[in-house]
């Protein structure tokens, strides 16, 4: 009886020798598979459709899907598959299934095959390598790694991979098993993702296949568009990075000390450390201030500085514009309508009337600096503001990684808000992961290795930059009660 290849109207043509298992081709070695894109190329509907395949035509064999961390699965590729079946199965087909979602997640299907879904390790609790050790009943079908530049994120290398890859791997059927890796390009040329898979293009028995939006322009709804195509307006660069997996940043990272697992602290720990029981430990307020024009964000960070040393921004609790997205507010409106009462949330929540607040602001905002001088006069002594004028920024960005090498400098793992068109009306929703991924990309001109590759953001990076190079001086990074501070 033939196989099902389920090849339909949505499958791109670049996508049809995964979906397809010639005995031939895998018996010559031919049957790994490395699925390149930016955030929207078809990536996961293929590997959807090779996984429904699989369970079908080889009910003697399983699945197994890596993921860095396991728990990221379960509301998307588990999620993804379990909703496909739902709508392509006839509902008493779709009821033989079995749904186990707490960790292992494994799927079990009527012909007693199963998918099995595994961590590789890296940003689980334990930090460990979850699935060493773990064999599956049966031979695999298929093995994916999904989202495979998760692993290489931070500290994490390819041998991560590979040595999740070593326990699974002797257990694929050899006659028609086949390894598919999916993943996003890194922003960077020489990030460990994009290098990784040059590596792997110069072994002949691999299949490197490229995707953008354009190739399923054709399948996205209209919302998926009209986002792709404002980027492109307000933010060209960035689109072609984001939807056309193109790497638009430099050879070497700005921030390389920045490690995700390390320096994003959850609400498990950043919540008791922001307990109004607690406050008594916050030594001061630091704001950084990173000015926007037309085109730039506009940023205030507060950094709070605690009598353990460590300085943390409270993400949630930073005050953010887009002037392109949400047009131009001028600096005296900017600072009586927002700042003043955006302030005085942060003194009463935090109990900081007798602390010091110190704004560090981009010394280029000299509109901005009169304004909040003016403005916030009527706050005393315990508020100043300070202009940043720094020039060498190989000299400031050490400081901020070496705040990072020593465990110093911390940001809670938060989303946070916009302006909306008042202070009490809140704007659009921004997530985390933008500042996340603005520390994972920044990196140096390939032209001028001491200057700012501007067509990667930064401004988020700056605002904090600038209050954690005026606390290195005269502060170094030590405890404020060790030198006299309040």
């Amino acid at each position: 009886m033939p196989k099902e290849v389920f090849i339909n109207s949505k499958t791109i043509p670049q996508f049809v020798p995964v979906l397809v298992d010639d005995a031939e081709t895998i018996k010559q070695g031919k049957r790994e598979y490395v699925l390149v894109s930016g955030r929207v190329g078809g990536k996961t509907q293929i590997i959807l459709d090779k996984m429904k395949a699989n369970i079908f035509n080889y009910k003697n064999l399983d699945v197994v899907v890596l993921r860095a961390n396991s728990s990221a699965m379960k509301e998307s590729i588990y999620l993804e598959f379990k909703q496909k079946m739902l709508k392509e199965l006839p509902i008493e087909l779709y009821l033989k299934f079995i749904w186990k979602e707490t960790p292992p997640m494994l799927i079990t299907s009527p012909f007693g095959n199963q998918i099995r879904f595994s961590g590789i390790g890296l940003g689980s609790k334990s930090g460990s390598n979850t699935s060493k050790g773990k064999v599956a009943e049966r031979r695999l079908s298929l093995i994916v790694s999904e989202e495979t530049q998760e692993c290489m994120t931070g500290t994490g290398t390819s041998d991560l991979l590979k040595n999740a890859m070593a326990t699974y791997i002797r257990l694929l059927d050899d006659n028609i098993g086949k390894i598919i890796y999916a993943g996003n390009r890194d922003r960077n040329k020489l990030g460990k993702f994009n290098i990784w898979v040059e590596e792997m293009r110069k072994d002949k028995n691999v299949t490197i296949i490229e995707t953008s939006f354009r190739d399923i322009w054709h399948l996205l709804n209209n919302a998926a568009k009209q986002i792709i195509i404002r980027e492109y307006e307000m933010n060209p660069n960035n689109a072609k990075y984001l939807y056309g997996g193109i790497p638009i940043g430099g050879n070497d990272l700005v921030y390389g000390a920045f490690t995700e697992t390390v320096h994003m602290i959850p609400s498990s720990i950043y919540e008791p450390l922001f307990d109004e029981n607690n406050t008594e430990n916050i030594n001061m307020l630091y704001i950084g201030v990173d000015g926007a024009t037309s085109k730039d964000k506009m940023v205030f960070a507060p950094i709070f500085h605690f009598k353990n040393a460590r300085l943390v921004l409270r993400t949630s609790a930073m005050l953010y514009h887009d002037p392109l997205k949400n047009g131009i507010i001028n600096n005296s409106r900017l600072v009586k309508e927002y700042v003043k009462q955006w302030l005085r949330d942060l003194i009463f929540k935090y109990n900081l009337q007798k602390k010091k607040i110190i704004f560090v602001v981009d010394g280029h905002s000299v509109d901005l600096i009169s304004n909040l001088e003016y403005e916030l006069y009527p706050f005393g002594r315990n508020v100043s503001v300070f202009k940043f004028t720094r020039k060498d920024h190989l000299e400031t960005t050490k400081t901020v990684n070496n705040a990072f090498e020593e465990k110093k400098l911390f940001f809670t793992e938060e989303n946070w808000h916009e302006l909306g068109t008042s202070y009490a009306n809140i704007g659009e929703e921004v997530h985390v992961s933008l500042l996340i991924q603005e520390y994972m990309t920044v990196c140096w001109l390939e032209t001028d290795s001491t200057k700012f590759n501007d067509s990667i953001p930064n401004d988020v990076s700056d605002a904090i930059r600038y209050p954690v190079c005026y606390h290195a001086n005269p502060y170094q990074l030590q405890d404020f009660s060790k030198k006299g501070g309040e």
